[in-house]
Order: C-alpha cells, then structure tokens, then sequence
C-alpha cells in the first residue's frame, strides 16, 4: 500500500531503494534462468534500473545534500512488495515470477505517478514522470517474455537453472 505522508526526502529515499531492488530482482532471476532471449532483456532491465538509481542519487544530493537516508530498504520492500525469484521451479513458476515482477514494476510506475508532485524542483518532478512511463514500459516488456516463455520447453539444469530446450 502506498504511504500518503510520505516527505519529499522518504519519496527519493523509497525511489532509489526500489530501483535497487529491482535491480536485485533481475540480477537474481537471472541467475535462475539459461535462456538466452530472457536473459537479454533481464540485462537490459537492470542496466535501466542502475541508471535510474544513479539519476534518483543526483536529484536527491543535489535537493537535500548529503542528509542521511530517511527510509531503509527493509521499509521499501514493505512498500513495493517483494519479488521471490527463488521459487523458480520450472515454466510454470518463472511465468508466475515474471507475473510478480510486473506488478513490481506496475507499483513502481503508480508510485512516481501519485508521488511526483511533492518533488519540489521541476526538472526532478519530469524526471518522476518519466520512471512511471519507464515503469509501465518495464512492465510491457515483460509481458510480451511470458508469452515467449509460454511457447518455449524448459527444464531444469543440476545447477537449479531454468533451461530452454531446443527441439
């Protein structure tokens, strides 16, 4: 559930935690999977997500200084929700966890959308409208991998990994 009193300083603390967690997210599905056209896009999601990180740090040091962080990645987490990539099982379990990233990413843009007025600098308050977008544009992304997952054999590997097999 998204906190309603939530200061300008806990919005930019809350943004950078999640976009590190989803960089988790995607860093540690990765790890579960050997399927090359997933794999891609899960690079490209956690690229996006560090230099979202990055932007969120600049606004945030340049906005407040150096103040010390006013919410945790724990609290975050409560927020955002969490994503158990570790229930990778076989198809059936990657398709509900890439069902679960979505949401993630689905909240994420929800977030920036009903948070970005209380940024009190312009270019800042742009710059959450574009994470939304890129929240949904995330979300899209990975829509369109379950419905390749769906077509594609996996099984699992003697590491634990989900792995396409190529009939």
């Amino acid at each position: 559930m998204l906190p309603t009193n939530l200061t300008p300083l806990e919005v930019f603390d809350a943004g950078i935690h999640s976009e590190t967690l989803a960089y988790k997210m995607y860093d540690k599905l990765s790890k579960r999977i050997e399927v090359p056209t997933l794999q891609a896009r899960l690079a490209q999601l956690k690229k996006d997500e560090k230099d979202h990180r990055k932007t969120l740090r600049a606004h945030r040091k340049e906005l407040f200084g150096s103040e010390s962080s006013s919410i945790t990645e724990s609290e975050t987490s409560e927020i955002f929700g969490n994503v158990d990539v570790t229930s990778v099982q076989d198809k059936e379990s990657l398709i509900q966890t890439l069902y679960a990233a979505i949401r993630f990413e689905e909240f994420s843009a929800y977030f920036y959308d009903r948070q970005r007025h209380k940024i009190p600098n312009r270019e800042a308050r742009i710059f959450f409208e574009v994470l939304a977008s890129e929240g949904k544009f995330h979300a899209d992304i990975l829509k369109r991998q379950i419905e390749s997952v769906r077509m594609m054999q996996l099984e699992m590997d003697e590491r634990g990994r989900a792995v396409e097999i190529i009939v």
